[in-house]
């Protein structure tokens, strides 16, 4: 046992100065004795003497400056930690406490490196399926463009077809597992390689390794997003031919608890330096060709071009002024009426965001929309179109207008904590009754997260808000979970709306879904209805609300009052019979 016994520096130490002292006695004992006193030399007296003080000094010394040794070498050794030395070895072999501090300080290291490799796993992996994360891609696509380290490769960016709707419809825990066996297939299948072949760019303690990829990098960029960068490959061909085999390796179904599921990629290419040499230059052309590949019909690949890089400056842009826009408030909102379905009186409206830009006029929805889903400015966008919206309810009421106001909310603002506090504090300000404040939150965001869905509704409905199910009929709700939520109304989508007249299967849809809503105590509201057979049809089945082209398209507020004015001039049955006079038109 180190430190214990004869082993103890302080018992070392008394032992030593014991012995000495009792040789120095035993010496002058013999002197006296043996020789005399007065008979001896005095030379041999003075030597006696000497060594008894040279020799403990001298042991001692030796003594000391090998323990100071040892502890200057455990010194060193924390400086080298300190420096980022975590390999620095510890060689100290002794019994003493000296040693048993030395065997402590071993473990400390051994634990501080567990950790840091810890540390690194979780900072530079990811936890579902252990690849390397988009920190990683994003590093080593940094080394890969440049010139000293080859400066040449390409970056496939391959986002899974049809997974949302496999998250959805089935849940989180299938989901994860699809993206574990799925990157498993890209890999084997797709890249022609064991997990194990594949570079992770990290040393033994789990840090960024300086230095360029040595061979194929395959990361989960984001969400079922991956991905992979290819060193030195810039052919077309050789290229192509790999992301043809990404995509064939999807093609088999994935069987997951029971259940067999079908996904498939849609891949955008990109190469360096032909493209461009920048790292961040290169994930978003990559993405953008990814989006061109999906645009053209899903699983399949494109390459970047030129024409794509415009593309990709005209969205910046747009970006870029859509920010400003948003800190400026300078969106504005159009509302659509929404009509009782027997007596054709507006009940209330939708309010549907609208950006009138100050050099290119009025800009899509579709265009902007999908701009800000990308940049994550949703939440921010939702809280300045929920502000405007109840700022014009306010307007109303002060006018003597009591009208209900409808309010799109994206997954991203209905996923953020601050939800309901934010609507709530907008109320007050604004001395709005919640029951003229109408949420529409669509089906598959119900699905994605059905505990969480189920809690933030609750808690919206509690104070008075309503809550209607957008774009139903588009995905693949849960009827045993849909009964549970405590939501208001059903909103039939405009693509099965369309079809009416046209298509039987897709009228027993719509009449399915309103006898359903009524059976579970909601109301329904059909959207998109465009036509006097639309119309007449979703009255013949007893739908509650109607919205459409054919009584008006989105306006501003200030339109929305003369459209009204417009329409108390006129009797119920004279819209009946204009509407039979379109309908026998058409």
């Amino acid at each position: 046992m180190k430190g214990k016994g004869l082993n103890s520096i302080p018992i070392r130490f008394a032992v030593m100065t014991g012995v000495m002292a009792t040789l120095c006695v035993v010496a002058q004992i013999y002197l006296w004795l043996g020789v005399g006193y007065e008979q001896a030399a005095w030379p041999l007296i003075a030597t006696v003497m000497g060594c008894s003080i040279i020799i403990p000094t001298a042991i001692t010394w030796a003594a000391a400056k090998k323990l100071t040794g040892q502890i200057r070498a455990l010194r060193n050794s924390t400086e080298a930690i300190v420096a980022g030395d975590f390999d620095s070895p510890v060689d100290i072999d002794c019994a003493c406490e000296v040693g048993g501090l030395a065997d402590s300080f071993r473990k400390m290291v051994g634990r501080l490196n567990s950790n840091i490799l810890r540390m690194n796993i979780l900072a530079y992996s990811d936890a579902l399926t252990g690849l390397p994360n988009r920190i990683v891609a994003t590093h080593m696509l940094g080394h890969m463009t440049k010139p000293d380290h080859g400066g040449q490769g390409a970056v496939l960016f391959i986002d899974l077809d049809g997974f949302k709707q496999v998250n959805d419809t089935h849940g989180h825990e299938v989901g994860d597992e699809l993206l574990k066996q799925a990157s498993l297939r890209i890999i084997e299948k797709g890249l022609n390689r064991t997990p194990e072949q594949l570079d992770t760019c990290t040393t033994p303690y789990g840090e960024l390794c300086d230095r360029a990829p040595e061979d194929i990098v395959f990361v989960r960029f984001a969400g079922d997003e991956f991905v992979a960068l290819l060193p030195d490959m810039t052919d077309l061909d050789a290229l192509a031919a790999i992301a043809t085999a990404i995509v064939s390796s999807l093609d088999e179904p994935f069987s997951i608890r029971g259940l067999s599921i079908s996904i498939g990629a849609s891949i955008g290419i990109v190469r360096t330096p032909i493209d461009s040499d920048n790292a961040a230059e290169l994930l978003n052309f990559a993405d953008i060709a990814m989006y061109a590949a999906k645009e053209a019909g899903k699983n399949g690949f494109r390459f970047f071009d030129h024409s794509m890089r415009d593309l990709v400056i005209e969205r910046n842009k747009i970006e870029s002024d859509l920010r400003q826009a948003i800190a400026a408030d300078e969106l504005t909102l159009h509302y659509q009426p929404k009509l009782n379905a027997a007596t054709l009186e507006c009940v209330g409206v939708e309010a549907l965001a609208r950006w009138n830009h100050p050099e290119r006029g009025m800009i899509s929805p579709g265009t902007f929309i999908p701009i800000a889903e990308k940049a994550g400015l949703m939440p921010v966008m939702g809280a300045s179109i929920m502000r405007v919206a109840i700022r014009q309810c306010r307007a109303w009421l002060d006018a003597g207008i009591r009208r209900k106001v409808a309010v799109n909310v994206s997954p991203a603002q209905f996923e953020a904590a601050g939800l309901v506090p934010e609507i709530l504090a907008l109320l007050r300000e604004y001395d709005i009754e919640p029951e003229l404040l109408e949420l529409e939150i669509t089906e598959s965001m119900l699905m994605s997260d059905f505990t969480a869905t189920r809690n933030r509704v609750e808690q919206l409905q509690e104070t008075g808000i309503s809550i209607s199910i957008d774009d139903f009929g588009t995905g693949f709700s849960n009827l045993a979970q849909l009964a549970k939520l405590p939501f208001n109304a059903i909103k039939i989508d405009q693509s099965l709306i369309a079809d009416i007249g046209k298509n039987d299967k897709s009228e027993n849809i719509v009449k399915a879904i309103v006898d359903m809503a009524h059976a579970l105590g909601h109301k329904t509201i059909a959207e998109g209805i465009e036509t006097p057979e639309q119309l007449y049809f979703l009255q013949r089945i007893g739908c509650d609300k109607l919205q459409g082209y054919l009584f008006a398209r989105p306006m501003p507020a200030a339109d929305l009052e003369n459209w009204q004015k417009e329409r108390s001039q006129n009797t119920v049955a004279q819209m009946h019979e204009q509407i039979s006079r379109t309908l026998g038109k058409g």
